[in-house]
């Protein structure tokens, strides 16, 4: 896949530094023309991550504009709508895009978070932000008037820790597989329109540390994680789990639906 073409690329979750660098490495690789839309619920993140790009970017080629998402993450569509728009007032409908790619990173809950909501309450706005407002935006952004016709690539970045049932995560896991299953749906039912899918977990992460709950019982990346030779394996980087997704992205393949880890046999 030859990712410097003219590209709407959609980024939900920039948070943290997985999202930072995907932003930036994504961007990168696109062509003139490209739109990126960066959105996330931190408004001082998305600043300081807009500076980033703007300094590292050659703004000519690329324009990045950033959304701020609400507490439900159920703004997405109207700002995703919104770019779409603004976009064609200035070009016309005659420079459309060549692809178009939406990145959903789960933000700290995929790089930070090994513990499970602990009320009810806090357990309703995860599945809200983590399944149900993807699955909103994504469904949006297969029906966009805007993109019709256009080859579309769907990266759902998820968690390998939590895609098995484990101990103190079945809520966690639960909410992981249906969002999994979500995007094999749309692989099998959007491949006769150029949707391609991919979910990638990005490995263990560096930032994965030990949390307490409310009892004060904490729990360790150990606990959760069954096979003792992955604990082995060394922790993963941002940019490193960043350039494996784009390296199967242009130089390996995939098969549209399934899921990739990290510590698959693909060389980086």
């Amino acid at each position: 896949m030859d990712l410097n073409k003219r590209t709407f690329l959609v980024l939900s979750g920039s948070s943290n530094p997985l999202g930072q660098s995907l932003a930036l490495e994504f961007c990168r690789r696109l062509a003139t023309g490209s739109v990126a839309l960066i959105l996330d619920e931190d408004q001082q993140q998305l600043r300081e991550l807009e500076d980033l790009l703007q300094s590292e970017l050659k703004t000519e080629t690329i324009k990045v504009t950033t959304g701020k998402l609400n507490d439900s993450h159920s703004n997405g569509v109207q700002l995703m709508e919104q770019a779409l728009k603004d976009h064609f007032k200035v070009v016309g409908d005659n420079q459309r895009f060549e692809r178009s790619i939406m990145l959903h990173n789960e933000g700290l809950a995929a790089s930070h978070v090994l513990l499970e909501p602990q009320s009810t309450e806090d357990w309703k706005e995860y599945v809200q932000q983590q399944l149900y407002a993807p699955v909103a935006l994504s469904q949006r952004w297969l029906q966009s008037g805007y993109l019709a016709k256009v080859e579309k690539l769907a990266v759902n970045v998820t968690s390998s820790l939590m895609v098995r049932p484990l101990v103190h995560a079945g809520l966690l896991c639960s909410c992981k597989r249906a969002r999994d299953m979500y995007f094999r749906a749309m692989a099998a039912e959007e491949h006769r329109f150029d949707v391609h899918v991919l979910s990638f977990s990005p490995g263990l992460m560096d930032s994965h540390r030990g949390q307490c709950d409310m009892n004060g019982n904490e729990i360790t990346p150990a606990e959760l994680v069954a096979s003792k030779q992955l604990l082995q394996l060394p922790r993963i980087q941002p940019s490193q789990a960043t350039l494996k997704l784009i390296n199967i992205l242009e130089e390996i393949s995939f098969v549209s639906g399934h899921d990739v880890d990290y510590y698959d046999t693909f060389v980086l």
